[in-house]
C-alpha cells in the first residue's frame, strides 16, 4: 500500500481520540438536526443551516449561510490550508422528503434513541452524513491540526427536489473549486457475512416523463375502444414489458479491472476477458443483460438497476366520476438512464413501442448521467484510508439515483459518493422508507473513516501531530 508511514499515523491519530466524548456530540447534534422539519417540498432548511453555522462557530470555523430564496438556506464553512491547494470539499443536503408519522414505529421528526438506533427522516438521507462532516471537520481544529489542503463543508437545501434552490445556486452564483467532492451516494455495505466499501463514481440520468392518452368520453355504461384509461394502460403495458436497454458501462468495467482483478494472477484470463469486453458494444450489452437479469432473479434489484435503462410508474391520473368516461389519462415515469444512452432516442424508442397516436409523451424533467474517474488519485486515496480504519473490499460502481455531485461534475470538480458506514438491506430500505435510522455504531464507524478520509486527502506526513 503506498503512503504506509502516512496511514499508521492516521490510525494512531484516530485511535487516540475520546470517541465516547465525540460520539455523544455527534447523537446529539445529529437528533436537533432530525428534530428540525425540513420536509421538502417546501424545505424551509434555514433553522438546520442555523444550528450547523451555530456548531461550527463554537470551535471557531468560518462559516456563511446563503439563501436562494427565503428560508431556502445551504450552509458552507470552511478551514484554510496552509497551501495553496485546491479543498476537499464535503458535501451533504439538509432537506428530507416526506414522512407519514402513522407508519413509522417512531415519530419521523423526534430522532429518537431505541434499540441501538437514532431513529428519524434524514438518519442517514443525509443528515447524518453531514453531521459526521461536520464533526469530523471540527475534530481537525480542535486538534490544531493544520492542514495542507483546505476543507470546505457544504450542506445544501433543495436536493431531494432537484437541487435548483440548493447545490445548483451554489455552484453558480460562488466561486467553488475543488480537489474533489465527497457526497452520498455509496456506501459500505453488508452482504451476508461480508462487508464490502461500494463508493460511488458516477450515476444514472432522471428522466421524468409524462405519458398522455387521449380518447372519447361518454357514459361508462357503454364501454367502448376509445377509452383513454384502456389506451394509456396497453401502452404501459408494451413500454413495461419492452428492454429499454442495457449494457456494463465503460466506468463499470474499468473499476472491476482495478480494484477486483489487477495484481491478482490467479484472476489474469478475466482481466484479458475484460479487456476485450471494453472494445465491443455488443460485448458490453450482452453481459450488462446477462447480469442486469441475473440479479433481478435473485431479487437484488439495485445491482440489477446498474445495468440496465430502468421505468418507474410513479403517478397515474384518470376519471372525475364513477359513471363517466374520461377523455384524458396520464401517467408519470421515473427513467433513469445509464451513461452511454440519449434521452431523446429513448423517448423515441417509446413512440415506436406503443405505436398509437393517441399517445404523446412529455418531458417533465431531465438530468443527464454523470460519471468521474473510477481510478483517481482521489479514489485511491479514499481506499487507502478507509483501509487504515478498517479495511475491507473496495470496490467503486454507479450509483442507480442521482445526487448533488452531478452540478460539480459539470464545473469539472471530480466527485464521488460514499456514505461512511456499514448498512444492511434493511437499513437501505428506510430512506425515503419507513423508520428511515441509523446505528449509533455506524456514527462512531462513520466518525472515525470521515476523519481517516480528511486526514489522508489534507495532510501531508510532516503536517501530521505526533503522539
Amino acid at each position: 500500500m503506498r503512503n504506509s508511514r502516512k496511514l499508521q499515523k492516521i490510525k494512531e491519530i484516530v485511535n487516540s481520540v475520546r470517541w465516547h466524548e465525540v460520539k455523544e456530540e455527534a447523537i446529539e447534534l445529529l437528533r436537533k438536526l432530525i428534530r428540525i422539519d425540513t420536509t421538502n417540498p417546501p424545505g424551509n432548511e434555514r433553522e438546520a443551516a442555523e444550528l450547523l453555522s451555530k456548531y461550527f462557530s463554537e470551535y471557531g470555523v468560518e462559516s456563511q449561510i446563503v439563501e436562494s430564496e427565503p428560508q431556502r438556506s445551504s450552509v458552507i464553512a470552511n478551514l484554510k490550508g496552509k497551501k495553496d491547494l485546491k479543498p476537499l470539499i464535503l458535501l451533504s443536503h439538509l432537506d428530507v422528503v416526506p414522512a407519514n408519522p402513522s407508519e413509522w414505529r417512531f415519530p419521523p421528526f423526534s430522532g429518537e434513541i431505541k434499540d441501538g438506533y437514532i431513529w428519524g427522516r434524514g438518519a442517514i438521507d443525509c443528515k447524518g452524513l453531514a453531521v459526521v462532516e461536520a464533526v469530523a471537520m471540527n475534530l481537525i481544529k480542535r486538534a490544531g491540526i493544520k492542514p495542507d489542503r483546505g476543507i470546505k463543508f457544504i450542506s445544501v437545501a433543495d436536493e431531494e427536489m432537484g437541487g435548483e434552490k440548493g447545490a445548483k445556486y451554489v455552484v453558480e452564483n460562488l466561486d467553488i473549486d475543488g480537489f474533489g467532492v465527497l457526497n452520498e451516494g455509496g456506501t459500505g455495505v453488508v452482504l451476508g457475512n461480508r462487508k464490502i466499501y461500494m463508493p460511488c463514481f458516477g450515476e444514472k440520468g432522471p428522466l421524468w416523463l409524462r405519458i398522455k392518452a387521449k380518447g372519447k368520453p361518454g357514459h361508462a355504461s357503454m364501454p367502448h375502444k376509445d377509452n383513454p384509461n384502456l389506451i394509456l394502460i396497453q401502452a404501459l403495458y408494451k413500454i413495461l414489458k419492452s428492454d429499454l436497454g442495457r449494457k456494463l458501462s465503460d466506468g463499470f468495467i474499468r473499476s472491476a479491472k482495478f480494484y477486483l482483478i489487477d495484481n491478482k494472477k490467479s484472476l489474469s484470463g478475466l482481466k484479458i476477458f475484460f479487456s476485450l469486453v471494453e472494445k465491443s458494444d455488443f460485448a458490453k450489452e450482452i453481459l450488462g443483460k446477462a447480469l442486469s437479469s441475473l440479479f433481478y432473479m435473485l431479487n437484488k434489484n439495485k445491482l440489477s438497476a446498474m445495468f440496465s435503462n430502468t421505468l418507474s410508474v410513479t403517478i397515474m391520473k384518470s376519471g372525475y366520476k364513477e359513471n363517466v368516461i374520461p377523455e384524458e389519462a396520464d401517467a408519470v415515469l421515473d427513467i433513469r438512464i445509464l451513461p452511454g444512452y440519449d434521452h431523446d432516442e429513448l423517448i423515441e424508442k417509446m413512440r415506436k413501442i406503443v405505436d398509437d397516436p393517441r399517445v404523446s409523451f412529455e418531458i417533465i424533467s431531465v438530468y443527464e448521467p454523470s460519471q468521474s474517474d473510477p481510478v483517481s488519485d482521489f479514489m485511491m486515496m479514499l481506499k487507502e484510508a478507509t483501509s487504515a480504519v478498517f479495511p475491507s473490499t473496495f470496490f467503486p460502481i454507479l450509483a442507480t439515483g442521482f445526487t448533488d455531485s452531478r452540478f460539480f461534475r459539470k464545473k469539472g470538480i471530480p466527485a464521488y459518493g460514499f456514505l461512511p458506514f456499514f448498512l444492511t438491506d434493511e437499513d437501505l430500505s428506510t430512506m425515503h422508507g419507513i423508520d428511515e435510522r441509523i446505528s449509533i455504531e455506524n456514527i462512531e464507524l462513520g466518525l472515525k473513516l470521515m476523519l481517516a478520509i480528511i486526514l489522508h486527502i489534507c495532510t501531508e506526513e510532516n503536517s501530521l501531530p505526533g503522539l
